[in-house]
């Protein structure tokens, strides 16, 4: 299986004729921070925050991915609003790092209404440690990758009201078409999310918190996410979340396109300003059947006092 994963890794990133494109990073508690898929969300909260989130897919599986996200954002003066995302995503050997700088404008469209035009700018890294590789691995077709530096642009809209929100984004709308005859140009494209959600109060202690995602490069499956959690008395959120993959083509079977997955998230305010949250994945489809899922765990602190009185969707 490690054989298979870092095949599969360097098939994928390395631009090998087979490979369709490089897929991006995409976590299940993505509605508690949106500014790691849309620059737009940068100062959605109106205050400074940091957040941290770890996932490892298929646990258990020595090789298999994993990725850390590290981001810090909040307000300035008249609109402004600013974040540092960092990215660290590994299969195996091969690792991808992002640095990028996000800024978004915001400004009232109604009473309660917001619109927010975001960009975000960086540099991505992607390469390959043969440390980890053993001499039978570390063959020719490791040895002709080479480690890349490419530039890195987002682009997104967020809008938001008192209990809803939407946003759409391009994530890597700058990318590097591979050299057919070669190994060493990383092939990426863009990336299109959009999200819908908000909050459906059921009583002075309950609250439902629908929201959705779909998520597209137009080459690969469309990723489709339902999402639901209960939040009890303001402070801990359960709920679960339904994934699953729409073919656009029909190439290759079914059963090594479909993204399926079903999702356990919970988040707990363990203070005003500290909140952690948990999610673990069931992978469905066959390619995965047999493997333990995928484990999230995440991390925010709001750096400065939040001045929300009651919870909105800015609380996510």
């Amino acid at each position: 299986m490690k054989k298979i994963l870092l095949l599969a890794g360097i098939l994928s990133l390395f631009g090998i004729k087979t490979a369709e494109a490089q897929q991006i990073a995409q976590f299940s508690q993505y509605m508690f921070n949106g500014i790691y898929i849309n620059p737009a969300y940068a100062g959605y909260k109106d205050v400074f925050y940091g957040h941290m989130v770890y996932r490892k897919q298929w646990v258990g599986i020595n090789g298999s991915p994993q990725t850390t996200m590290l981001s810090v954002d909040g307000s300035l003066a008249k609109g402004s609003n600013i974040g540092f995302v960092y990215t660290n995503d590994q299969i195996g050997a091969i690792y991808t790092n992002s640095f990028m700088v996000d800024y978004a404008y915001r400004f009232k469209v109604s009473e309660s209404g917001r619109l927010s035009f975001g960009l975000s700018a960086g540099m991505v890294h992607h390469g390959l440690n043969r440390a980890k590789l053993s001499e039978e691995q570390n063959d020719q077709l490791a040895a002709d990758a080479k480690n890349v530096w490419k530039p890195g642009f987002d682009a997104g809209l967020y809008f938001d009201t008192k209990n809803f929100y939407a946003g759409f984004s391009i994530v890597g709308i700058v990318g590097n078409k591979t050299d057919q005859n070669s190994f060493n140009v990383i092939r990426t494209d863009a990336n299109y999310f959009l999200t819908v959600g908000g909050i459906i109060p059921l009583n002075e202690k309950l609250k439902l918190l629908p929201s959705t995602l779909l998520k597209t490069d137009l080459k690969n499956p469309l990723t489709f996410d339902l999402n639901a959690l209960l939040m009890i008395n303001d402070k801990f959120s359960v709920g679960g979340s339904y994934r699953t993959g729409v073919l656009w083509f029909t190439d290759v079977e079914d059963n090594t396109r479909q993204r399926d997955a079903l999702s356990l998230i919970a988040e707990i305010y363990v203070t005003d300003r500290i909140r952690v949250g948990m999610a673990y994945d069931f992978d469905l489809n066959k390619v995965t059947t047999g493997t333990n899922g995928s484990f999230e765990i995440s991390l925010g602190y709001y750096l400065t006092k939040n001045k929300q009185k009651r919870v909105t969707p800015r609380d996510f």
